[in-house]
């Protein structure tokens, strides 16, 4: 299901934006001063990481589905993806487990923008 939702830009005023049912809103767009190619649909974030012995609860991705329609012609995935520590070599399994994970999130977040994109295109 889709809506049309209403954003105000400071160089084209006020937009009518159809929002995709896959986006999670944009109460940060709201009320603060943005541009129309700023005007961006964010899908949920997925997250991974893994627990170490040495750092205890390490994230390694934060990523999503994600358009900005005035900018981009089709949705894309934007990823966060940081790992930077010295590690015990017993946690060298953990952390390949939890890189394991984050592709594997990458690889499904990827089939589903390339989905979306029909329903677009």
């Amino acid at each position: 299901m889709t809506r049309t939702i209403a954003i105000d830009t400071v160089d084209y005023g006020r937009v009518e934006v159809v929002e995709p049912a896959w986006c999670i809103g944009h109460g940060r767009e709201m009320g603060v001063p943005v541009y129309r190619d700023d005007i961006t649909h964010n899908s949920v974030r997925v997250k991974a990481g893994t627990d170490t012995e040495t750092h205890g609860w390490l994230p390694m991705l934060t990523a999503c589905v994600s358009w900005a329609p005035f900018r981009e012609i089709v949705p894309v995935i934007t990823l966060i993806v940081d790992v930077e520590h010295d590690f015990e070599a017993e946690d060298g399994r953990r952390v390949a487990e939890g890189l394991r994970l984050a592709a594997s999130r990458i690889e499904v977040l990827a089939t589903e923008a390339i989905r979306l994109r029909g329903e677009i295109t």
